[in-house]
C-alpha cells in the first residue's frame, strides 16, 4: 500500500567484454549483492540481484535473450508524500508524511537567509520545481556573505557584479544560489561516493563523499545522524541533516557555503604564493598533468607542503627533487591519493588511515598542536617552537605532518596543506634506508670507502643487505668490523671492500614477489644465486623462504630511491672458485677430491653453469673405514655410484632443509636418480649424514661437509627390485618431480 513501482529496461548488443564478464551490483555501501559470470554469451542465464535499502526495493535482472543483453531494472519505494518511519523495522509500511512547501522545509530546517537570497535573486520558481537543494544554515550563511563583502568576492545584492581571482570571474548572490541547486530528487543513499552532481550553475558541481563513522559515534552530532551509519561530505563541507522531503523535492543541510570548484589541483597549486617550489617539483616529475585531469573519475586528494615545508629539507634532498627522477616522483607520490580525502574523514580520538599512490599507510589523527617562531641560534633565523599558551586540535599525519589548511576544494579532488615533506624511504637514497633499518656497519663501510654518494645515485638495483648481526657471525664480516674499528683510513679506496660491497647490488630491482630461482648478475661482476624453499609440508609449492647464495633473506621489500633493499643474515663472500677447485683447496677434502678425480664427473664439477650442490665428507670419515676405501677405489663402477650419490643437480641451502615427519617426508634426487631423505632435528641431516658445515658457495654451486658417507642401495634392473632408492621405482617418471613421497 502506497508504494509506488518503477521499471526501467535496457536492450543492447553483447559486446567482447560483456563476453568476459557479466556484472550485477544491485546495492550500495550500506547492503547488497555483487555477481560476476564469464562466458555470459556462450549460456542463456537470467541473473537476478536484489537489495533493501532504507527507503526502497531494487531489484536487477540481466538476461541473455537471442544473442542481446536485456537489464530490466525494478524499484519499489514509498510514493512521494508517504515514507518508512526512521529507525522503523525493515517491514514497516509506508506512513503518510506532513509535507510542507520546499519554502516552508528549508526555513524550518534553520536557512531563512538562504531563501531570502533565493527570493531576491529572483530564483522562486525553484522552489516549484523537483529539486534537490543543499541549504546553508543561517549562522554560517551570515559568517559567508560578511567575510565575501569584506573581500569584496561576492556582490549579494543581483545587480552587482565582482570578480574573483581565482575559481570565477563573476560570483553572484544568484550564482551562489544556483551553486547549491541540483535538478531532480536525491536521497543521500541513492548517490555512491565520488559522485559529481551537476547543479544549476554551468560549470559548477558537487562532488559528494562518503566516510565511514567512528568506533565511538557518541556525541551530540553524531546521534543526530544515528540513523545513518555513514557520513557525507558534498565539497568535503559536513552534510547536518539528510533527506528533508518537501512537497516538491528534497533538502540537505550542508554546514557551510558551496563554493564552486571550478579549478583544477593544479591550477590552485599555480596561483598560490606559498606553492613554488611544490610547483616546480610536479612540473619536473610530470604529476602536474596528473592534477590538471577532469572527469567523473579523475578525483585526487594532494597534502602539499608549502615551501617553508620543502625549505626544512636536506639540500640533497631538494636537488634530487628539482631534477625529477625517480626520488622526486616517489617523494610527491607519498603525498597524493587517488581519492577524494576530506577532513571530515579523519574522526577525532581514533587514528584514520588510507593508502597512497606508493601503496604506503597515511595515519590521520588529531592533536594539539601549537607552535611560535622564535630567534634561533642561527643569526637573522627563525625557529619552530611549542607554545603551550596557543595549542589548537589540528589532524597529524604519520605523527610528523600537521594539516595548515584543509578542504581546498577543487573540481577533481581536494588539497590540504601541511607544514612538513612528509618522509618515506622510497624516496629517499640507500644511505638514509640503511640509517633508518639500523643497518649501521654495512651503512659504514660504504661511508668509508668514499662510495656513498655512488650507492645513492644507483636505481633500478636490488640491494642484498646483511644485518649488523650477520656481519658478527662470519669470519669475513668480522675482519670488516675489525678494519672499521682499528684502520678506518685504509678503507677508503680498498678495492677488495669495493667488490665486496658491489657483489651485495644486483641489477635489476626485484621485490620477493618476482623473484624465482636464477642467478642475477651484480655489480661486481659475478652472479648471486636466488633459490626458494617451503616450510610447509603439505603445500610444497607454496614457497615461503628465500635466500641469496644461501644467505636467508629475513627482511624484504625495503623501498629505496628507485631500488629495493632485501636484508640477509649472512654477509655475501665473492666466489673465486668453482667447486672442483674448492675441494682441491681444502686438505680436509683431499680423499674425497681423490675419488671424484678417478671418475668421469671432473668435467661436471668445473662446468660454470652446473648449480650443483656437492656433500663432502671429510678424511676423518674415510679414514675411519680405510680399507673400505682403498677397495672402493679399485671398482671404478663402485667408486662412480658412490660419488654419484654425493652430488645433487640443484642448489639445496641448509636453510631449505626443515624438520619433516612421516609421512611428509620430504627428499631430494642425485644425479643418479637416488631419492634422499632431507630432515633436521640438531642439525641438517641428508640420508644417514648430518651436516656439519654449511653453505660451502662456489661459482658452480655449494658444498655441504657431511660426517658420512652417503648409503644408497645400487639401482636393481627390475622395476620391483628389492632395494631401490624409490620406494616407487615403477612410477619414477611420476613421483620424481614430487618434492615429497610416503613413506
Amino acid at each position: 500500500e502506497n508504494v509506488c513501482v518503477e521499471r526501467e529496461e535496457k536492450e543492447e548488443d553483447i559486446t567482447s567484454s560483456d563476453n568476459d564478464e557479466v556484472s550485477v551490483n544491485g546495492g550500495t555501501a550500506s547492503g547488497g549483492s555483487s555477481f560476476g559470470f564469464h562466458g555470459f554469451s556462450t549460456f542463456n542465464l537470467n541473473v537476478q540481484s536484489c537489495a533493501e535499502k532504507q527507503h526502497k526495493y531494487v531489484c536487477t535482472s540481466i538476461k541473455n535473450v537471442n544473442g542481446r543483453k536485456r537489464t530490466e531494472k525494478l524499484t519499489r519505494q514509498c510514493c512521494h508524500g508517504y515514507g518508512r518511519p526512521r529507525n522503523g523495522p525493515p517491514n514497516a509500511h509506508c506512513q503518510k508524511l506532513d509535507l510542507y512547501s520546499m519554502e516552508e522545509t528549508v526555513e524550518r530546517l534553520g536557512a531563512k537567509e538562504f531563501v531570502s537570497t533565493l527570493k531576491k535573486s529572483g530564483l522562486d520558481a525553484t522552489l516549484e520545481n523537483d529539486v534537490t537543494l543543499f541549504v546553508v544554515p543561517d549562522s554560517a550563511y551570515t559568517t559567508f556573505a560578511e567575510q565575501m563583502w569584506e573581500n569584496n568576492l561576492v556582490a549579494f545584492d543581483p545587480m552587482a557584479r565582482a570578480k574573483r581571482a581565482i575559481d570565477f570571474a563573476s560570483m553572484t548572490a544568484r550564482d551562489m544560489i544556483l551553486a547549491h541547486t541540483v535538478n531532480g530528487t536525491y536521497f543521500i543513499e541513492d548517490i555512491s561516493n565520488e559522485q559529481l552532481l551537476k547543479t544549476d550553475l554551468p560549470g559548477a558541481n558537487i562532488r559528494i563523499n562518503i566516510y565511514p563513522r567512528g568506533p565511538m559515534a557518541a556525541t551530540v552530532r553524531d546521534q543526530s545522524h544515528a540513523e545513518h551509519p555513514y557520513r557525507y561530505t558534498a565539497n568535503c563541507a559536513p552534510l547536518l541533516k539528510l533527506n528533508r522531503v518537501a512537497d516538491r523535492g528534497i533538502v540537505h543541510v550542508v554546514d557551510r557555503v558551496l563554493v564552486p570548484a571550478r579549478n583544477t589541483l593544479m591550477d590552485i597549486i599555480e596561483v598560490r604564493d606559498d606553492m613554488t617550489l611544490m610547483r616546480t617539483f610536479l612540473e619536473m616529475t610530470g604529476l602536474d598533468k596528473m592534477l590538471r585531469e577532469q572527469g567523473d573519475d579523475k578525483h585526487y586528494t594532494i597534502f602539499a607542503p608549502n615551501d617553508d615545508a620543502f625549505l626544512k629539507l636536506d639540500k640533497d634532498i631538494r636537488r634530487k627533487l628539482k631534477a625529477g627522477n625517480g626520488c622526486a616522483m616517489n617523494i610527491l607520490k607519498n603525498h597524493i591519493l587517488d581519492i577524494t580525502f576530506c577532513s571530515l574523514a579523519a574522526v577525532n580520538g581514533v587514528k584514520t588511515s588510507t593508502y597512497n599512490m606508493l601503496n604506503e599507510k597515511l595515519e590521520f589523527e588529531y592533536a594539539m598542536v601549537g607552535k611560535t617562531r622564535v630567534p634561533s641560534s642561527v643569526e637573522g633565523e627563525l625557529s619552530e617552537v611549542e607554545d603551550e599558551g596557543k595549542k589548537t586540535q589540528r589532524i597529524r599525519i604519520n605523527g610528523f605532518a600537521t594539516i595548515e589548511e584543509s578542504d581546498v576544494v577543487a573540481s577533481n579532488g581536494v588539497l590540504h596543506v601541511i607544514d612538513s615533506v612528509l618522509p618515506t624511504d622510497s624516496g629517499m637514497p640507500i644511505s638514509n634506508t640503511l640509517g633508518n633499518h639500523n643497518l649501521t656497519v654495512f651503512k659504514q663501510l660504504i661511508s668509508d670507502a668514499g662510495l656513498e654518494e655512488e650507492f645513492d645515485g644507483m636505481s633500478n638495483r636490488t640491494f642484498f643487505i646483511p644485518t649488523d648481526q650477520a656481519f658478527e657471525q662470519t669470519e669475513t664480516g668480522r675482519y670488516w668490523i675489525r678494519q672499521l674499528k682499528e684502520h678506518p683510513e685504509s678503507l677508503r679506496g680498498n678495492a677488495a671492500l669495493k667488490e665486496f660491497l658491489e657483489y651485495h647490488v644486483a641489477e635489476p630491482l626485484i621485490k620477493t614477489c618476482g623473484l624465482e630461482e636464477t642467478t642475477i648478475p651484480t655489480k661486481a661482476g659475478q652472479n648471486v644465486r636466488v633459490n626458494l624453499y617451503t616450510t610447509n609440508p603439505v603445500f610444497t609449492t607454496v614457497m615461503n623462504r628465500a635466500t641469496v647464495n644461501c644467505a636467508r633473506l629475513v627482511r624484504f621489500d625495503e623501498e629505496t630511491c628507485g631500488s629495493v633493499v632485501h636484508e640477509i643474515d649472512k654477509v655475501l663472500d665473492v666466489p673465486k672458485t668453482n667447486l672442483m677447485e674448492a675441494l682441491s683447496a681444502n686438505p680436509d677434502y683431499s680423499m674425497f677430491q681423490r675419488m671424484v678425480s678417478l671418475t668421469n664427473l671432473t668435467e661436471l664439477l668445473t662446468s660454470p653453469d652446473s648449480g650443483l650442490t656437492l656433500l663432502v665428507p671429510k678424511n676423518d670419515v674415510f679414514l675411519e673405514v680405510d680399507s673400505w676405501y682403498q677397495e672402493t677405489l679399485q671398482n671404478q663402477d663402485e667408486l662412480e655410484r658412490i660419488i654419484r650419490a654425493h652430488v645433487l643437480p640443484n642448489v639445496i641451502c641448509c636453510t631449505g632443509i626443515v624438520p619433516s615427519e612421516w609421512p611428509f617426508v620430504r627428499t631430494t634426487e642425485t644425479i643418479s636418480g637416488h631419492q634422499l631423505k632431507l630432515n633436521r632435528n640438531r642439525r641438517p641431516q641428508v640420508q644417514n649424514a648430518g651436516i656439519t658445515k654449511c653453505d660451502v658457495v662456489a661459482r658452480n654451486g655449494i658444498i655441504h661437509e657431511i660426517n658420512d658417507v652417503i648409503n644408497v642401495q645400487p639401482k636393481r634392473t627390475s622395476s620391483t627390485g628389492a632395494g631401490s632408492g624409490n620406494p616407487f621405482e615403477s612410477f619414477g617418471s611420476i613421483t620424481r618431480p614430487l618434492t615429497f613421497w610416503f613413506k
